[in-house]
């Protein structure tokens, strides 16, 4: 009964982090963002500059799994769904290309 009751509690914190409410945390976390900076992260988008912080706050967590995830001298590369995600060595968006 105890695993039930905790299964069923992870299930609904995990359920109640929606893309909006993860970008709104974010947001309220770090007043000092750009304001034009914050409206792209609310639009679910993402722009070169970026830190991988604001990434997260506009596209949420990175497949961990996946081989576009990956890091070398270059910098770091975050594989999406559909998109992959590049970061320079100071952790900021160079770019980003479909899978």
């Amino acid at each position: 009964m105890k695993r039930l009751t905790i299964l069923a509690v992870l299930i609904l914190i995990t359920a109640c982090e929606t893309a909006p409410v993860r970008r709104e945390d974010y947001i309220a976390r770090h007043p000092e963002w750009n304001p034009q900076l914050v409206k792209i992260i609310r639009a679910g988008m993402i722009a070169k500059g970026m830190t991988k912080e604001q990434v997260r706050a506009a596209w949420g967590r990175r497949c961990y799994t996946c081989q576009g995830t990956k890091k070398g001298p270059w910098g770091e590369s975050w594989e999406y769904r559909t998109q992959v995600v590049f970061f320079d060595t100071e952790g900021r968006v160079t770019r980003w290309e479909a899978k």
